[in-house]
């Protein structure tokens, strides 16, 4: 009896050791790591829009249109190895049923980012839509968060200077936090992926989102299968003026 009350002893002195170096560990994390930001819900108006790409097929952008549906993001390209096969056909029937489009590039880190961004202009530079180019950031590629950031940078620098406008960064509030420690490009509108039916969480250093993708499960009449649903964070009208400003002339391709 009193030799099992010696070894529970040990096994409490033990256990208390292991939590308290277990605390230890995430006060240094928490430390270290910036948090990956704060639920934030916008209040007044929003506007609904859509994100497509290849996968949703043959879209009836018409019917889309009819349903309420404002404005859509559209695939063009993976890095610089992969164009969409719908872009085009996208791109020309979201005009005519008379939706805004913005177009984005899935970002490959591991790739040129110039190349890429380039890629990307070219696609668009006779008709380069109503809304800002988007740099679709889910992966890291391998790259360090300080490589990866610098990456980005490239991207926005180059679009920015030959479209005249800011692009918009997707990415999760996660990712944002683990993969890019709370990298600061918040002179780019925010267009945050957060499945959650409550505020959505938005990653630190922003302070807002612009828009938000709340789900990949939506239904729209004139799609066959689930499509991502966007909402934009303003009025229509605030919609329009955000395709429209330009904060630098743009620059021709060389």
């Amino acid at each position: 009896m009193g030799r099992r009350k010696q070894q529970r002893g040990r096994r409490v002195v033990v256990v208390a050791a292991i939590a308290a170096v277990a605390v230890g560990i995430w006060l240094w994390r928490r430390g270290r790591e910036p948090p990956a930001g704060v639920p934030t819900c916008e209040a007044g108006p929003t506007v609904p829009g859509i994100d497509v790409s290849y996968y949703q097929e043959d879209i009836t952008w018409k019917r889309v249109r009819k349903a309420g549906l404002r404005y859509a993001f559209i695939r063009a390209t993976d890095g610089t190895t992969i164009t969409d096969v719908r872009f085009s056909r996208n791109w020309v029937g979201a005009k005519r049923a008379g939706l805004l489009r913005g177009a984005y590039q899935y970002f490959r880190p591991d790739q040129n980012a110039l190349a890429q961004a380039d890629l990307l202009i070219n696609m668009i530079a006779r008709d380069p839509g109503e809304l800002p180019p988007v740099i679709d950031v889910e992966t890291d590629g391998g790259k360090s968060p300080a490589e990866l950031e610098a990456s980005l940078r490239v991207w926005v620098d180059r679009v920015r200077e030959r479209l005249g406008v800011e692009p918009i960064v997707y990415t999760g509030p996660e990712f944002w936090a683990s993969k890019l420690r709370g990298a600061d490009l918040t002179s780019q509108p925010l267009w945050l992926a957060h499945y959650t039916r409550n505020c959505p969480t938005v990653p630190s250093p922003w302070r807002r989102w612009t828009f938000w993708q709340h789900t990949d499960n939506g239904r729209v009449p004139g799609i066959e299968g689930p499509v991502d649903l966007d909402v934009f964070a303003g009025t229509f009208a605030e919609l329009q003026e955000l395709g429209r400003r330009r904060v630098v002339k743009p620059t021709p391709s060389r």
